[in-house]
């Protein structure tokens, strides 16, 4: 392959966990022009570079196969995703939240090993309101570990600090200041709130370079149940305040965006 010669589109997916990423692989996925192979999040990266990723990459080593190849030979990770393009597919794609902590050499890096095989490379990342995205994020822990006497979530939604894991994956301002350095123009940025709208997708599929293809909106994809009902005001502000500089950050990267329209929750601010 010549270097430069476009062979397709690989899309590294950032996050953020609960701003509607599985919905967006499954839509993707369900394109003719999309192979993103055998499964949505490689957690390839993170478990190499990231603290956190020590668990998932204990998983790996014990399950063997492809993922655990990719490990311990991470240029097989390109020529894996450069072969589905190879293929046929016009992009690919790895989405894993968990990347959106990598740092900028990391992300530059993985860019730059597929540009040089001639795949475009980009990355999308997608944002919740805060609020929303936390409390998503806890209710979904409290599920998988079978706490789910009333109030539970927002009992443990009270104990969230600031470099908390639900705290550090909200920090949009940091992972857009190392997604624009590594990547620049050539990042996505979207809203769950405005996600699902034909609009959004449309954008979408033009960034990625495949064809528009109509959605199934109707189609929920690991959704957290508010069995509970809403939070209380006094949670909501707290939370506000711990995320201003979050809610500041983002409002004056993306002017465009009406952001109190999309997040309610910046009334509190």
């Amino acid at each position: 392959m010549t270097p430069g010669a476009t062979t397709g589109t690989f899309l590294l997916g950032l996050g953020a966990q609960k701003a509607g990423t599985a919905w967006m692989h499954r839509y993707l996925e369900s394109s003719p022009q999309c192979d993103p192979g055998f499964r949505k999040e490689y957690h390839v990266w993170d478990a190499l570079d990231l603290p956190s990723g020590h668990v998932v990459r204990e998983r790996i080593e014990r399950q063997g196969g492809e993922r655990a190849r990719f490990l311990h030979e991470p240029g097989h990770y390109v020529d894996y995703f450069t072969g589905l393009l190879d293929a046929g597919a016009r992009l690919t794609a790895d989405i894993t939240p968990a990347y959106a902590d990598l740092s900028v050499e990391r992300l530059s890096g993985i860019r730059a090993a597929f540009e040089a095989r001639g795949v475009r490379t980009v990355a999308v990342y997608l944002m919740r309101d805060p609020v929303e995205r936390v409390w998503s994020a806890v209710r979904m822990d409290a599920r998988r570990r079978g706490v789910d006497h009333p109030g539970a979530a927002e009992n443990r939604l009270k104990k969230v600090v600031d470099g908390d894991h639900y705290a550090q994956r909200t920090r949009y301002d940091a992972a857009i200041s190392r997604i624009d350095e590594a990547f620049g123009p050539d990042a996505f940025y979207g809203f769950y709130e405005s996600l699902f709208d034909r609009g959004t997708l449309q954008d979408l599929c033009a960034f990625l370079g495949i064809d528009f293809h109509e959605p199934d909106f109707g189609r929920q994809v690991n959704v957290s149940p508010k069995e509970d009902g809403a939070l209380t005001d006094t949670t909501v502000r707290a939370l506000v305040e711990l995320f201003a500089p979050v809610y500041a950050a983002v409002a004056q990267r993306f002017p465009e965006v009406d952001l109190p329209a999309l997040w309610p929750s910046m009334r509190l601010l």
